[in-house]
This record gives structure tokens, sequence and C-alpha cells, in this order.
């Protein structure tokens, strides 16, 4: 039956327009609210935005339907989009602000506003093994970095991006180009000589951060590590576990500290497709301040032919430059005048395109991510390539009420074509750059090799390689592919009770290719200086149960029990070859020497562990944890160590009312972690050497003493802090105390050479570590268009080293000693952590400078210490300044009290470059001081004898590191999405700078974090690769 229905204009207002349904073959009408609006008994798509009190848009608000698992998140624009039911109830959560809930009814769009409380902060964090807790009952430091703060102005690794942003985090990027190592080390150093950087936990698979090759005294690649290889568009968020009572759960690898890694995942709603795409360009930073007055030469002339240029090669000792013609080491004539930057000359500009497309979504019983990223890199030095391709699929399931289960798995692939040499000269292109005359335009000695593909040499030194040659005809090629997957499965029969057991894997394979090609001015017929291939897996299996249960309104009990089997295989093939039957072909098989070696390690450890934890009025909590590891590397008898901890937290906002005060918290914490033994140190094994006898390989044995009684080294740490949100948290800090004291260090001691050996391994090792942590901040400014949010960290370290073997004061640190053998790091008794030792002016009782016969300065015969290369005070300023849809965020970091030795410009003595040794050129330097008799010498020497004299005082070369840098800046301009129809949920456009400059440095000539090593050798610099600044745009769409 067909029925019309009219209706009649009210107080003048417009027709109502009613949708009527269809159900169960009967029309109903409704009258609406709205102007216009419809019923619908079906799920629709609810759009809006979420703003805070002042109107600003809340990005990030968890938009959930009740009772359900299915949920989003606000854009950058606070704008969401949910299907819904009109009878389903929204749920707007925040941390730090009022939950509220509304009803969906009729409504196709709900906007809503958010008021703070911070009194109701229950905000979870991850802790030790990926277990949530709430931050009222952490009794020990936690800081979280977001992962929006990691890609702001991101860094290639993104551990370098850490940099200034923690409290008590020292991140320390070697200049060694895209691609390379970090060192990040957190509260100073734990060990004498092993690895001192935390573990990193990703999606809690614990995952190796070796460094797979690094630059020493004879120059070396540094071949990257394991944190360079994530993708920073996965990571939600790093959470920083700083102290012992944190990380203790994590047994002997907990001992420095633990980063854990948390990627994104997919919430159960509408399909999330988002596209990141980056471009920067590198530009090389020019430190160098060289004279530019005399020119090539020696002795105070110029070079007349080809073949005295050659011999004086990078000398700049010659005459005053006159731009009059003279001929160069390549028979050509060249004005004797100033030329441009060599550095600029020689280096390229820098390139790097990210991409990242991710599509996310989910139902009430799955959700899921997958994400495609891929990065390409052209580095400042020349033909230089780095390639990186990440695959990352994350899936959470509900298989029924009470089971539940989530796999991550991470591909990556790298590969990396000419990596640079660095350290000494051979092969290293930045070495011949740095030095060359100031005469001498860089672009004379491309392409670097002739017709028949030898090397152009520009000095007759044949060890200083042409650059050009260097960058285009050396070989460092790497290539790997690696795994992370984990996997788990939760089965929860009560509210309060879940069993879990996750298994977990790390594998990567790795290849390395370096090769000195034929025509090399120091190898002719060339040589395979490496071919690697290394296979790493580690498998982590753990099973968890956890109790979170209240025992009544005033108690609260969290119990959590567990074991872990940690299996790890290492096997690594390197070969090496020289004297090739054919040119130019690196094939082992037609080379007259070769040589290779095997290595295979295994290991496992077995653990228990379990923790406690009693709250009480959600005031008061006491947390107590346990673990036991049983080591494969340790003798039987002590491969058994246990690791207890507790902590305090104590909520004192909660019973300290008053309106000024939102949060309190005082804490403390005491642990116990140590570490076991690196593979093979308690049993004498023997290895293979390259040559044989009558086609039988010759055997070695190790040069170190076995200790079969070997025990584990323990670190014991006292914490106590105090964290306050004041005035609505318009105003936070937080301050951490610590003393940590490390003993039983295992050390490898010098032994007479009469024993046959050359050291012993013992437990005689004593450090400690002492410091101070604060974080303060606020919100200056917050109005309903403009909010600045602005926070400071400090950290100072006071390390110092107590003990080492019986009789011994100090040691050498692996690979601490430089190419110019006048600077050595070194343990020393009674100092701090890696000091730099070099020799100093030799004087006498009185003060007087010791001299020879020819007036030279004399040195001292012992090294003296010159200060510590690691920084002892850290910090940084963060700020975030936001006027509508326009948002500039700023980073300045800065570091206090460390040193460097720098052979760049003890070199630059000794070849006439430095600006001090203008004085003297043509009348000479007068000397006065003494002679080992005691008489008094005054002589007038030549600068080029006097000041390459200098060179080799290397205390003269030690700097002070202390820097303020302007470390990173974005501009960032959010676009509406109803500009787009809400067809795109939110666009944002970014102007990047990384690394743009110094506001203060005290090292001339270099940049002062020029470390050529992420090693505990920290404080030596050698003709590096130079740092760069980075200028780029980011693009961010949602659909």
């Amino acid at each position: 039956m067909k029925r019309t229905l009219r209706f009649k204009k009210a107080g003048g207002a417009a027709g109502i327009m009613l949708v009527l349904l269809l159900a169960n073959g009967t029309l109903t009408a409704m009258v609406p609210t709205s102007p216009l609006s419809y019923n619908v008994r079906q799920q629709r798509d609810i759009t809006g935005t979420v703003r805070d009190s002042k109107g600003n848009p809340l990005p990030g608000v968890t938009v959930a339907l009740k009772g359900s698992n299915k949920g989003t998140k606000t854009d950058v624009n606070g704008f969401y989009r949910i299907a819904a039911n009109p009878e389903d109830v929204l749920v707007f959560s925040y941390i730090g602000h009022t939950l509220q809930e509304i009803t969906v009814g009729i409504k196709v769009t709900i906007s809503t506003t958010l008021e703070e409380n911070i009194k109701g902060l229950d905000e979870l964090v991850v802790t030790a093994l990926g277990i949530r807790k709430g931050i009222r009952s952490t009794g020990y430091a936690v800081s979280i970095v977001e992962g929006a703060d990691l890609t702001k102005a991101r860094e290639i690794s993104v551990a370098n991006s850490l940099e200034g942003r923690v409290a008590g985090v020292n991140s320390t990027p070697p200049a060694t180009g895209p691609g390379g190592s970090s060192r990040i080390t957190i509260r100073g150093n734990s060990s004498l000589n092993r690895n001192n950087q935390p573990l990193f936990v990703v999606n809690g698979i614990p995952m190796n951060n070796d460094n797979l090759g690094a630059a020493a005294k004879y120059g070396g690649t540094d071949l990257g590590d394991g944190i360079s290889s994530i993708n920073p568009d996965d990571i939600d968020e790093m959470t920083v576990l700083k102290g012992g009572a944190a990380s203790a759960l994590y047994g002997q690898r907990g001992i420095n500290g633990v980063i854990l890694i948390t990627t994104k995942s997919g919430k159960a709603g509408q399909l999330n497709i988002e596209l990141n795409s980056n471009v920067t360009i590198d530009k090389v930073n020019d430190f160098l301040d060289f004279q530019d007055v005399y020119g090539q030469g020696v002795k105070g002339t110029r070079p007349t032919d080809k073949t005295s240029a050659l011999s004086t090669g990078l000398q700049s000792w010659g005459e005053k430059l006159d731009g009059a013609p003279i001929i160069l080491f390549d028979g050509q004539q060249h004005p004797y005048s100033k030329q441009s930057s060599h550095l600029k000359d020689f280096y390229k500009t820098g390139a790097t395109f990210s991409n990242t497309l991710s599509v996310a979504g989910g139902s009430d019983k799955t959700t899921y991510r997958f994400a495609v990223g891929d990065l390409r890199a052209n580095g400042i030095y020349p033909n230089t390539r780095y390639f990186r391709d990440n695959l990352n699929l994350d899936l959470n399931y509900k298989l029924s009420p009470q089971w539940s289960g989530q796999t991550n798995i991470t591909y990556i692939k790298e590969i990396t074509n000419n990596r640079s040499n660095l350290s000494d000269a051979p092969g290293n292109g930045n070495y011949g750059i740095a030095f060359l005359p100031s005469n001498v335009k860089g672009s004379y000695l491309a392409p670097g090799y002739d017709g028949q593909g030898n090397e152009t040499p520009y000095s007759s030194d044949q060890f200083s390689t042409n650059p050009y040659f260097a960058a285009y005809c050396f070989m460092n090629n790497t290539g790997k592919d690696r795994v992370l997957g984990v996997t788990s499965l939760r089965y929860t029969p009560l509210s309060w009770f879940y069993v879990q057991a996750r298994v977990a894997n790390d594998y990567f394979g790795f290849n390395a290719t370096s090769i000195t090609p034929t025509g090399t001015a120091y190898r002719p017929k060339g040589s395979l200086d490496l071919e690697r291939n290394r296979q790493f897996n580690e498998t982590n299996a753990d099973i968890l149960l956890s109790i979170n249960k209240s025992l009544s309104k005033t108690f609260q009990l969290n119990v959590n029990a567990g074991a872990n089997l940690l299996k790890k295989t290492d096997k690594t093939n390197d070969l090496t070859a020289s004297n090739f039957a054919f040119p130019f072909v690196y094939n082992p098989a037609t080379a007259a020497t070769k040589s290779g070696t095997i290595t295979n390690v295994r290991k496992e450890i077995h653990s228990v562990y379990g923790s406690l934890e009693l709250g009480w009025k959600n005031t008061l909590y006491l947390n107590m944890t346990d673990r036991n590891d049983w080591s494969t590397t340790l003798p039987e008898l002590n491969n058994s160590y246990n690791y207890p901890s507790v902590n305090l937290s104590y909520v004192f906002s909660e019973t300290l009312k008053n309106n000024w005060l939102y949060f309190g918290k005082i804490r403390a914490g005491y642990s116990q972690v140590g570490g076991d033994a690196d593979e093979y140190k308690t049993k004498l094994y023997y290895s293979t050497l390259g040559s044989t006898i009558n086609g039988v390989y010759i055997g070695d044995i190790s040069s170190e003493i076995p200790n079969r009684n070997l025990k584990p080294l323990k670190a014991k740490e006292l914490e106590a802090g105090i964290e306050l949100k004041l005035f609505k948290n318009r105003l936070f800090a937080d301050f951490s105390w610590y003393n940590k004291q490390i003993s039983n260090d295992i050390v490898a001691a010098t032994v007479s050479l009469g024993s046959g050996y050359t050291t012993a391994i013992v437990n005689v090792g004593k450090l400690e570590n002492k410091g101070i942590e604060l974080l303060i901040g606020g919100v200056p400014v917050q109005t309903a268009n403009v909010k600045w949010t602005t926070s400071l960290n400090l950290a100072n370290n006071k390390n110092k080293v107590i003990q080492l073997a019986e009789g011994q004061t100090s040691m050498l640190v692996t690979n601490g000693d430089s190419r110019t053998e006048a600077a050595y790091i070194q343990q020393v008794v009674g100092l701090p952590f890696g000091q730099i030792m070099v020799y100093d002016f030799k004087r006498d009782a009185k003060g007087n400078l010791v001299v020879d016969a020819s007036g030279l300065p004399q040195r001292t015969d012992a090294l003296v210490a010159k200060g510590s290369g690691v920084a002892p005070l850290t910090g940084g300023w963060n700020n975030d300044v936001s006027y509508r849809n326009l948002h500039l965020s700023f980073l300045i970091d800065f570091k206090s009290g460390g040193n460097i030795y720098s052979g760049t410009n003890a070199n630059a003595y000794g070849y006439g470059l430095q600006k001090e040794t203008l004085q003297g050129r043509e009348g000479g330097v007068v000397v006065t001081g003494v002679t080992e008799g005691g008489a008094t010498a005054t002589k007038t020497i030549d600068a080029q004898t006097y000041y390459s004299k200098l060179a080799t005082i290397s205390s003269l070369h030690v700097y002070k590191t202390d820097f303020i840098k302007f470390r990173s800046v974005s501009l960032t301009y959010d676009f509406n999405s109803t500009a787009f129809n809400n067809r795109i949920r939110g666009i944002s456009l970014s102007l990047v700078g990384r690394n743009l400059f110094y506001i203060k440095k005290s090292t001339p000539n270099i940049d002062p974090e020029s470390n050529y090593s992420n090693s505990n050798a920290q404080g030596l610099e050698y003709a590096g690769l130079p740092t760069s600044k980075s200028f780029g745009i980011n693009l961010n769409v949602t659909f």
C-alpha cells in the first residue's frame, strides 16, 4: 500500500525531510535533532575531530568501540574515522586526559574535547621482557622516545637520532658514511675491554648489534652494526631501561642497559594506508683551516719539475705563493697560488631517498600492519652507495575468548658499495685530499689512473694513495640479509592470569669483499684483502606465567615467573689472496698465495626468572625480581650466576594533596647484574694457519692462558630518583642518582713472554660509575592557537678504573693505538675510563724544556695521561612549538669534558699546513732549553725540522671535544583533511635539517665527533671521513 506523508512548516523553518527506512515491511518515520539526518540500522562511518581544552588538535587519541577490540587513533590533525552502529558507544582515551564516552545514535559526525587529568595518570610503559607496568609502580628510571621524534629529522641509523634526547644516554656517531655503526652507552662504561653497548630488543627479540668491522691502527673500514638496519618509520616507541633494577630480568645481557624497540601495529577498524617519503641532501663539513701563505715544497723551495713535485708530495714547506707557473706531479704547468677547497672539490653532494608504505587495519579478532621501506643513499665520499629494503609484518589475533597470539616478522636487505677506508693512508682517499698543499687543486689528481688502469701518483710516497684512485678503483662492498621473527601464544583462562609461550629468532647472513686493485702503487699486482661470509643465528624460547590481581581495595598483586633458553651459533669464513695470474681478475682460484680461516662459535644460556610486585592503595609499590643464568662459556663449577633486584616506588601525590602538585613519585632500587665470558676463555683452543707442510695445514694454539676457574663479572647498583608533574603538567621534572660498582671484570692480563703466552684471562678488573641525570621541562606557552613544549636533559657520569691485575697499573684497550704511534687509549688505575696516553715535552726538575744537541725539543720517555675520550657531561634541549597547523621542532645538544687526539692535526704540523707553522718560516725558530746534562742551550732551527719534531710530541694534538650543536630542526605544516573532502585523512609536509652547525666547538680543523671507530678506544681521530650536514623534505600522507 502506498502512503503519502505531508509536513507543515514550523516557525518559518524549511521543510524537514525524513529518511524512511524499510524494516520488516513497514515504514517508520522519526524526527531528527539536526536539520538533516537519517536513521540507518546498519554500520556506518563516523568521523570527527578531538581537541584539547585549548582547542588544539590531539593526535594519537584512541577512539574505540566500548566492549570490543575495535578502534583507531586520531591523526596529526586530531581527525579520526571509525565504522560503528547507532547503539555503539565511542570511548575516547588519551594519556593524561579524562576518558570520555559518547553514544553514536543517529550522528555521523562526533567531535569532542578532552580535558587534562594528570591525577588520573595510569600510563603503561614497556619494561623488561615486554611486561607492561604502570608508571606509578616503576621504582627505576625509564625513558620513552616516541617514534615520531625519530623521524622528524631522521638519520639513516636510528641510533643517531637518540643524541641529546635521553638523559644518561651517550650516543656517538663515528664519521664513517652511510650504513656505518654507532656507539651508544648508558650510564657510562661497565667493562674495561668488552662490549659496553646496551642490549637492543625489537618486539621481544634480542638483536645482535655487533660491529661487523671497524678501522684500527693500520686502516680498515666500518662495516656497520645491527641497529642501523632498523627502519625508523616502523618504530612506535623506544623505551630505555637505564639501570640494573630495570634490566636485571635480562640477566647478564642487561649489564649495559636495555633499549626496547616496539614497532607499529594495526588497529581494529578502518583500513589505514600511510606513505612516508623523505629526501635529504648532504653537504660536507669543511672544518679545515690550514695556512695558505706557503705552498708545496721543502726547505723553503718550490718544485721545479715533475720529479721534485713528486718527491715533495704533501709537503707544504715551499715558498710564499706568488701565482707564478710551476710544474706539478702531472708534468703540467699550474699557478703557484691558493686553490679552492680540496674537500669541496673531492667530496660529492650526498643524497638520501627514503620511502615507506604501510597498510594497517583489522577486525575485532585480528589486526595487522604490513610495511615496505626502501632507502637509497649516495654518500659524500665518491662512489659510495647504500641500499636498504625493509619488510615488516605485524599480526595480532584472537583465536577465542581465552586464546590469543602475536607474530612479528622483519626482513632487511642491505647492500653497500665502496665504503671508505679510514685511519691510515693506504687506500684512504680522505688522507691525501686532507693534506694537499694549498696550491694543488684536488681535481688535478683526477681521474686517478692512467689508460692501463694504473694509479696516477701525486707523491713519491707510494703509500699515499691517489684519492680518486682510492674512491673509484678500490673495492669495499658488503651485503647483509637479516630476519627478525617472533611469535607468541597466550592463554588467559582468567581475567587476572595468563600463560604465554614465545619463540624469537635473530638471523643474519653477512658478506664482505675488500680488494686492493691491480695497478696500486704500493701493491701493483693487487690483492683480495678480505672475502668474508658470516652466518649468525640466535634463538630465544620463553615461557611466562603472569598474575595481576587486586587482592582487595587496598592491595594489588603482580607476579611473573618464566624460563628462557638461548641458543647461538656464529660461523665466519675469511679468505685472503694475492699474486693473481691475471690482472684485474681477483679469483682466489688463480692466486698463487691465499689463506683462509674458519671460526665457529656456539653458546647456550639457560635461565629462570621471576618478579613479585605488591601495591598498596595505588600509592606504595614494592617490586622484587630475580634471575639465574647457566652459561656454557663459564666453567661448570662457576657457570651458575644469580641477578636479584629490589625497588620501591612511593606516589606521594596521593597523600600530599594540594592544587599545584598533580603527580609526585619517589623511587629507589638496588640490583646485581653481571656478565659471562666470551667464548673459549676457559679452555685452550687451536686454529689452523694458512700455510701448509707437505699439504697439511699448520696448527697454532691461542696466545692466551685460559682460566678454568673463571667467574662471571658483577655489577652492583644503587639508584634513587624523584618524578614531579606540577601545575597541570605545565612543569615536570625527573631526577636520578646512581652508584654502580663493577668487580670481577674479565680481562687479559699481560704475562711474561717466557711463559710462551702473551696474556692470561683473569677476574681482576674493578670499575665504578657514579652519576646524576636530570630532565626538566614544561609548557611555557599554551593558548588557543599556540603551544610551546620544551625540555632540558642533563647527565653527568663519573667513571673510574679501580683495579687491574696485580702489579698492573695500565692496560691497552683493543684497537687503542694510533697510526702515528704517538697516542694510545689505555685503562689506567685511578683515572676515568679510556685515558688518552701521549708523549709530552720533556722537562727537567725545574720545568725547563729539555733539548737535544741540535736544539730540538725532546719528548718524555713515558706516556702521560691527557684525559678521557668519553665526555662525562651530556645533554640536550628539545623544543616543539605549534601555531595552529604549523609545527616547529628543534634540538640543541652538547657534551663537555671529553678529549680527542687528532692525528690530522699532528700530521698537519709535519706537513707544514698548521697556521702555527708560519712562525719562523723565513728566519727559523729560536729554541731555548737545557741539555740532558743541564747546560743552557739556544738554537735557531729551520721551521720544517722544528715543526716536524712537534708533530711527534702528541700532547700538543690533544683537544677538548666540548661542543654545543644545533643538531636538528623540522618545520611541518599539517593540511586539513577537509581540504581533500576527507578522502585523504591527512597530509604533512616538513622542511628538515640535521647536523646543521656548531654553536661552539673546541677542536681546530676537525669535527669533535670524529672518532673513526665505535669501539672502547674512544678519543682517536686520524684522516677519517668528514662529517656532513643534511637538508631535506618530508612528506606524510594518510588515507
